[in-house]
């Protein structure tokens, strides 16, 4: 009799779901700012062994971040915005451009970066094009190999710090031998002259005649002054011994100590380096990462309110395309410059991308946010630069949100940039409070 097949289908439908999953993580990395913390959130729960039920928040959220971003570029398109084979060559060079202004190039590729970001900002033929995303593609790879061997060196210093840290153990175990067998030989030394001591006082009490005894004292004496020199000979020689064994040691702890120094004073510098935009001197985007995780946790813990601006310069492409894109980094610092000076020491601003900024407000509703927030683009808009002879007209907008209750950091994102949104539909240069 044949035994019936177990059924499989909803386990086969979840390895489905698994697979799409996965597809779409390779697919759209990189693809939208909006989407990218989304799927680093369910990257890091695959690793973790996530089954389809606790995938299922996250997918929600990814759905609901598409049809965001969808609305948005319906609205792009009805608006009358090019989406054909040359609009999408200036957006891949737009976002080549970012990622060469957004990245830590180390001192020896900086000369490289500079003349690629030339090429990419120059009018481009189709020819041209390719060779620049080809030298784009080689200089990425030079620096990832030049990072490896950064780190290979790491890996060697460590190596060798191991090394003299073994070297300096045994130093220290041999020490100790040395010093065990020092008093050991003081011991044995006592012993000796204890025994020597003994036999004088039974000769002394032996002896018959003053001559014998004489002779009898003078040869133990002879003795026990030839075992105290000869004790001090090897002290001497094992006190020179330890002394030349703790020079040694002494400058090997010198040596580490500098090597050490130099490493953590190198490490820090990187760390700073990794965590700061080297444009505007602004904290970037991990750092602004970093830090919502710990406000967000700090909101939770105390309940104080926290807003969430999001600053995105206005006409920031017809500033480059205009006066050149010297003034548009002139522009990204000052507009960094007046962000940080506007802000409050609790007030966390950081460079986000492009010429888009973040600023997170603990203890501040959103409407207090709005007041600093008017103040604020009132003042750039105040401040306007000069450009070879030419005013450059300067404006900025932002978007909103507050965390409310059930919220994650996506959420109030997701609010604040479609409030963004509805500052640059409503003419730009204003700023807006999400309202659902």
């Amino acid at each position: 009799m044949a035994t019936a097949t177990p059924y499989s289908a909803p386990l086969d439908n979840e390895k489905f779901l698994y697979k799409l999953v996965i597809q779409l993580l390779i697919f759209c990395q990189g693809s939208h700012k909006l989407l990218e913390p989304h799927l680093l959130a369910i990257g890091a729960k695959l690793r973790s062994g996530a089954n389809s039920h606790e995938l299922l928040s996250e997918l929600q959220a990814v759905s609901k971040t598409l049809l965001h971003i969808s609305k948005q570029a319906k609205q792009d398109v009805s608006a009358g915005e090019d989406d054909g084979p040359a609009s999408q060559n200036n957006y891949l060079l737009e976002r080549l451009d970012e990622l060469l202004s957004d990245a830590e190039v180390p001192l020896r590729f900086q000369q490289q970066t500079s003349l690629l970001k030339q090429r990419v900002r120059a009018n481009l033929s189709e020819d041209s094009y390719k060779k620049v995303i080809d030298s784009a593609i080689t200089l990425l790879l030079n620096i990832k190999d030049y990072s490896a061997s950064e780190q290979k060196g790491i890996d060697v210093f460590l190596g060798d710090l191991s090394e003299k840290l073994d070297e300096l153990g045994q130093d220290v175990e041999t020490a100790g031998q040395a010093n065990r067998a020092l008093i050991d030989d003081r011991e044995i030394m006592n012993t000796e002259i204890h025994r020597q001591v003994g036999s004088l006082k039974d000769s002394t009490q032996a002896a018959d005649e003053l001559d014998m005894l004489k002779n009898q004292t003078a040869e133990h004496l002879d003795r026990l002054l030839e075992r105290l020199l000869e004790h001090k000979q090897i002290e001497d020689e094992r006190q020179r011994d330890a002394q030349e064994k703790i020079e040694l040691m002494t400058q090997k702890l010198q040596e580490l100590e500098t090597e050490t120094e130099t490493l953590r004073v190198k490490l820090k510098i990187e760390h700073d380096k990794a965590l700061n935009d080297s444009l505007t001197g602004l904290p970037n985007r991990l750092a602004y990462n970093n830090r919502a995780e710990m406000e967000l946790k700090r909101w939770k813990r105390y309940k104080a309110p926290l807003a969430l601006i999001i600053w995105d310069i206005d006409f920031f492409k017809r500033i480059n395309d205009t006066y050149g894109h010297k003034s548009g980094d002139k522009t990204l610092a000052l507009v960094a410059q007046l962000l940080l000076n506007n802000c409050r020491e609790t007030d966390f601003v950081a460079r986000y991308g492009g010429e888009e900024f973040v600023m997170l407000m603990p203890n501040t509703s959103a409407f207090q946010a709005l007041e600093m927030a008017e103040n604020t683009r009132k003042m750039i808009q105040s401040c306007g630069f000069n450009s070879n002879g030419e005013n450059v007209n300067l404006t900025i907008s932002c978007g909103i949100s507050e965390f409310k209750e059930g919220d994650t950091h996506d959420d109030v994102f997701v609010r604040a940039d479609q409030a963004l949104y509805q500052s640059k539909q409503g003419g730009r240069n204003r700023c807006t409070v999400f309202e659902p």
